[in-house]
């Protein structure tokens, strides 16, 4: 039975939150008294926390399915928070997804442009949202020329994966624009280096060396507690990429030419499913 009685303020709802750090996020929320939606691919069972926890199957390679979903979900709540975690590290070789987009392109970053648009729409504008976007360390070495890759010529594993995680942060740098005169504010999230589950893509050796090396790595949990905190926090500023400190990271200014052109054509490619 769903807790109608928790306030707006204390929904959250969680990409990828059924391993990995999405999980210890779902987790972490659970115990402060939040009521939590999460999506992924997996099941999950969180034994007395069926009041308070709600789980959407879901995969990002499918952009109409994800809408759907996501219509579903918001018809039947609205939420005080959301936390874009699902992704994956970039498969060795170049993948396309039924709807034409290469893999991590569209997982990590296109489906959750596609979501935050249906739950912005979606969301009482009277009432405060605050969405947050997870990237990486390695959204620095991304080409910031914005050319998103289209073919299998194109691709490398690192550039889609660090491309895919700068899109994200100037998601949330975008959006701090387009609704700056809301009640909507966005933060991405750097984590650093942490032990998960990213790595199942990869190779079988690939998955064995990560496996070990996951052991000496700074916990899942331990990142998850930080960005609850950050989230929920007052005076974050909207639109900036924060680290496991909550400090503000320097990020590189794209000409306003080809960042317009990206957004522009972002928001052709997700009318059709919204």
């Amino acid at each position: 039975m769903y807790n109608a009685t928790i306030s707006v303020n204390n929904r959250i709802l969680i990409t990828g939150g059924t391993s990995g750090l999405g999980f210890e996020l779902v987790r972490q929320f659970l115990d402060r008294g939040f009521f939590v939606v999460a999506t992924g691919r997996q099941s999950v069972e969180l034994p007395g926390f069926e009041d308070r926890f709600r789980l959407y199957k879901n995969d990002f390679c499918n952009l109409s399915e994800t809408a759907g979903v996501f219509k579903e979900i918001c018809n039947s709540f609205d939420f005080g928070y959301v936390i874009n975690n699902a992704g994956i590290l970039s498969p060795q070789d170049f993948k396309a997804t039924a709807d034409g987009f290469e893999y991590t392109f569209q997982v990590n970053f296109l489906a959750h442009f596609l979501i935050n648009e249906i739950i912005i729409r979606n969301h009482d504008p009277a009432r405060p949202l605050k969405i947050a976007a997870i990237t990486s360390p390695v959204y620095r070495i991304a080409s910031f020329d914005l050319n998103y890759i289209r073919e299998k010529k194109e691709y490398k594993p690192l550039r889609a994966y660090s491309d895919s995680k700068l899109y994200l942060a100037l998601m949330c740098r975008n959006y701090a624009v387009r609704y700056q005169n809301g009640n909507t504010s966005f933060l991405a999230f750097d984590p650093g280096i942490f032990g998960s589950r990213i790595y199942r893509m990869q190779p079988g050796f690939f998955q064995f060396l990560y496996g070990i090396g996951a052991l000496f790595m700074r916990k899942p949990a331990s990142v998850a507690r930080v960005l609850a905190e950050l989230i929920t926090e007052s005076g974050t500023v909207s639109g900036e990429v924060y680290d496991l400190k909550k400090k503000i990271r320097k990020f590189p200014e794209i000409e306003s030419s080809v960042s317009e052109a990206f957004w522009e054509k972002m928001d052709q490619i997700t009318a059709f499913f919204i």
